[in-house]
């Protein structure tokens, strides 16, 4: 099996775990939209939406005629997402590697990255690609709910695929989006919350 396709089906094989604690981490979430600027021009691009716990949050601060894009390496991601957010107006569901987007360029106003940025082995390529298809203007936001230390411990325990997916300190993390030719605007890591947002830098 290729490392895509294992990659693909360990997130498969995932799915029932990831939506136990939907309820919780969409309270955190919530907060966090409201406390932070966070990136909501259209149309918006989720990449690595998983089964979309993103996607109400987009939703509801959104424009309302925006145009939402959940994009997921898992089959079974996006099958439960449409599952459980049903067939919404405004909202496609694609499969697809973060690293080579199947979107046009100056395409997106934001792309979010909601506990996916550490499976891009990568980093500099899929950076690219984001940058690629914004628009200008175009923000990017990277979120998690932890510190880069308990996540990639979490990794290291889950092992197989994910076993060496790592998050480096947000500063780190700020060095390497800037170098992708964004402008970090806000990098903050504390043990409940690592976000990152960035802008397309004006050429």
């Amino acid at each position: 099996m290729s490392a895509l396709l294992d990659r693909q089906a360990f997130f498969d094989d995932f799915v029932p775990r990831w939506i136990l604690d939907t309820e919780e981490r969409s309270i955190r979430l919530e907060a966090i939209f409201r406390a932070h600027e966070i990136p909501l021009a259209g149309p918006i691009l989720d990449v690595g939406g998983g089964a979309g716990i993103l996607l109400p949050l987009l939703r509801s601060h959104a424009e309302r005629e925006t145009l939402i894009v959940e994009l997921e390496i898992s089959r079974e991601m996006l099958r439960m997402g449409k599952q459980l957010h049903g067939d919404l107006p405004r909202i496609s569901y694609i499969q697809a590697d973060g690293h080579v987007l199947p979107f046009p360029d100056d395409y997106f106003g934001s792309v979010h990255c909601f506990s996916a940025f550490p499976h891009f082995h990568e980093r500099g390529k899929v950076l690219r690609e984001f940058h690629r298809c914004m628009r200008p203007g175009g923000r990017l936001c990277i979120l998690h709910l932890m510190a880069h230390e308990e996540l990639n411990a979490l990794h290291r325990d889950a092992g197989r695929v994910v076993a060496e997916d790592h998050l480096p300190p947000v500063e780190v993390l700020a060095g390497i989006v800037g170098e992708a030719g964004f402008d970090v605007d806000l990098a903050i890591e504390r043990s409940d919350l690592y976000l990152l947002t960035a802008g397309l830098r004006k050429t």
